[in-house]
């Protein structure tokens, strides 16, 4: 009982703060309390806090006295690249960003509230959904929100597996133009470094830059141009799945293939069996590679690479079977002449296969190439 006692009193004083029972403390909470009461007393979050009578007819911000456009600003702080689905052309992302902007309703004068500036309140902007959000004294909201966001992104895929792809994430205000309101993105100083973007990608992707602009979303009307507040982002492929599942394989496969047809004691059609087979194998490859790109006019690196390997397989069959009609034509001629062309068989199956190695493994350093150089 003791010791249980014991343990309940040292719960209590761990916890326990008594400075939360000084009279300031809560002189602050009651006039925090006010002030939240005054503030929101009649407030309607339905009517948003831009001012309209602007004359359309002037440019942008013609009256210098009179009242600016409606701020907006977002702050990225944080960026994941969750997915790249490349048949659909589609990329998804986590994003943390903080938005600010400005409401004159929402302003006090501080020294009515003991020196209060700044307010923090939970809203509920959406079901199952609560976001903090702080309120100083000049009017100014900040609020920070999770997204998690899909987004449609053309996807160049020439050099696939060694492509860099380019994304753009882009917030608006589509009730209002860029004449009652003014965009402002910026991106947090802290996720601007190589290291950071490390942890930014996937297994499959790395982030490589990260930049942010406003565009201009213009209709040639002159009244319904939009801001674009943008986050372009710039991905580049890990290649090494498909160079050790597709390249590499590929390669060995060929170059086994190739002696396979050309072998000088191997009979006519055990050599028809080996290429027959290496062309079902590099067309089953290409259908694999088809599953992962778009469906775009473009033929991706990868898919040049494997048909040029798909053709040098067909020259070897096509070649061993002229060849074999040679040697038929050869067999009924005199002992000295089959002997002779004998020599020229073996001689042209060296060559064949020499050449045929050659053009695999030009093709495969040319691929490896471009990884070291991409």
């Amino acid at each position: 009982m003791l010791y249980f006692c014991f343990l309940i009193q040292t719960f209590f004083c761990f916890y326990e703060n008594d400075f939360y029972y000084a009279p300031t403390v809560n002189q602050f909470l009651k006039n925090q309390k006010k002030l939240a009461n005054d503030l929101f007393d009649g407030y309607d979050a339905t009517i948003a806090p831009i001012y309209s009578q602007f004359d359309l007819s002037k440019p942008v911000d013609y009256d210098p006295m009179g009242p600016k456009r409606f701020n907006y600003s977002i702050f990225l702080y944080f960026l994941k690249i969750v997915e790249v689905i490349e048949p659909e052309e589609k990329v998804s992302v986590i994003l943390e960003i903080a938005e600010t902007w400005y409401d004159a309703r929402l302003a006090w004068d501080p020294t009515l509230y003991n020196d209060i500036r700044i307010l923090n309140d939970m809203i509920d902007f959406r079901d199952q959904d609560f976001r903090m959000v702080g309120v100083d004294y000049r009017g100014h909201i900040n609020s920070t929100v999770s997204l998690k966001m899909s987004l449609n992104c053309p996807l160049d895929v020439t050099k696939f597996p060694f492509d860099s792809q380019t994304c753009v994430i882009q917030f608006s205000l589509p009730l209002f133009a860029f004449k009652f309101t003014q965009l402002f993105n910026q991106i947090y100083h802290g996720i601007l470094d190589e290291n950071v973007w490390k942890g930014m990608g996937n297994s499959e992707w790395d982030l490589v830059n990260l930049t942010n602009r406003v565009d201009i979303l213009s209709y040639g009307d002159g009244f319904g141009d939009f801001q674009l507040a943008t986050f372009e982002i710039k991905i580049r492929r890990n290649p090494m799945y498909y160079l050790y599942m597709i390249v590499l394989p590929s390669f060995i496969i060929n170059t086994l293939s190739i002696i396979g047809v050309f072998m000088r004691k191997s009979d006519r059609m055990s050599k028809l069996n080996v290429g027959l087979t290496n062309i079902m194998t590099m067309t089953f490859i290409l259908g694999v590679m088809a599953d992962k790109i778009p469906k775009t006019g473009s033929i991706p690196l990868l898919g040049i690479h494997i048909v040029v390997n798909l053709f040098i397989t067909v020259a070897a069959i096509g070649i061993t079977v002229l060849i074999g009609k040679f040697k038929k034509s050869v067999s009924k001629k005199s002992m000295m002449s089959q002997k002779m062309m004998r020599t020229l068989e073996d001689w042209l199956d060296i060559i064949c296969m020499v050449v045929l190695e050659g053009a695999i493994f030009a093709n495969f350093f040319v691929i490896i190439g471009f990884w070291i150089w991409s």
